[in-house]
C-alpha cells in the first residue's frame, strides 16, 4: 500500500472536509482520584529507556498481508511529511501500571479493557492517524472484526500551552486532569506537545457494552 490515508478516504465514510463543522469528539467525563497526581509522578518515575518508542518504526511482525500492507502504507505517510524517530513518539507502558489505572478501566464499563500509560515529552508528535483495533480485536479480546470497540483518552495532566489533541475537526483543549474523551473508530487524530512541559494520558480501549461511559450523561466519577 502507497497511502493509509488515501485507503483510508476510498474505505471509509466521513466528510474528510477541514472546512467543516461537523462534531466528532464526545466528552465522557471526568476520574477524579485525590492522589492522582501523585500516582501519574509515581508511574513517570518508573519509567525506562525500553519504554521509549517512535512512529515511524514497524513494530513487530504482522499477523497478515492486510496488516503488513497497513503498516507499510502508514510509514510511508508519516516519512513523506518528514516524521522520523527523533520527533514521534515518547514513551509508553502496559507493565506494572499502578492499581488505580486499573479502577478506571473497570469504571469505564467496557467490556475485556486494556489500558497503556502515555508519555509525550516536547517536541515529540503522534501524527495523523486512525485506529483500527485490529491487533486489539484479534490478539487480547479475541472478539470478531465487527465488534464494536472504542478507545477512552484519559487526560492525566491539566492541559498546558502547546498541548494539542486534534480529532476530526475538533481541537481538545484546557481539558482538566482526568478528564476522558472518546471519538468513533476511523476518525483520523493526531497529537502533540509543542509546549515546554510533559503530557500525559491513560488510553482505556475496549467493547463497548450497555455500561460504557459514553453512553450516559458526563459526570464526575470518584475512584
Amino acid at each position: 500500500m502507497d497511502s493509509y490515508w488515501e485507503w483510508n478516504k476510498e474505505n471509509f465514510d466521513w466528510h474528510y472536509d477541514p472546512s467543516s463543522d461537523h462534531k466528532d469528539v464526545t466528552y465522557v467525563g471526568r476520574f477524579s482520584h485525590p492522589k492522582l497526581e501523585q500516582i501519574v509522578q509515581e508511574t513517570v518515575s518508573g519509567l525506562t529507556d525500553d519504554d521509549y518508542y517512535n512512529e515511524v518504526s514497524i513494530k513487530g511482525e504482522p499477523y497478515n498481508e492486510e496488516a503488513r500492507s497497513i503498516m507499510e502504507g502508514y510509514h510511508n505517510d508519516l516519512t513523506r511529511a518528514g516524521f522520523n524517530e527523533h520527533n514521534t513518539g515518547g514513551r509508553q507502558t502496559r507493565e506494572q501500571l499502578h492499581p488505580l489505572f486499573q479502577y478506571m478501566a473497570q469504571a469505564s464499563g467496557l467490556w475485556n479493557p486494556q489500558i497503556m500509560f502515555l508519555e509525550q515529552p516536547p517536541g515529540k508528535f503522534v501524527p495523523w492517524h486512525r485506529d483500527a483495533y485490529n491487533n486489539y480485536r484479534r490478539n487480547f479480546a479475541k472478539v470478531a472484526d465487527n465488534t464494536e470497540v472504542i478507545r477512552y483518552l484519559v487526560q492525566l495532566n491539566d492541559w498546558q500551552w502547546g498541548h494539542y489533541v486534534s480529532v476530526g475537526n475538533e481541537v481538545i483543549h484546557q481539558y482538566k486532569m482526568g478528564d476522558i474523551h472518546c471519538w468513533p473508530e476511523g476518525i483520523y487524530h493526531a497529537t502533540g506537545n509543542a509546549g515546554l512541559w510533559p503530557r500525559y494520558a491513560l488510553t482505556i480501549t475496549g467493547c463497548v457494552g450497555p455500561d460504557s461511559l459514553h453512553l450516559t450523561k458526563p459526570q464526575t466519577y470518584n475512584i
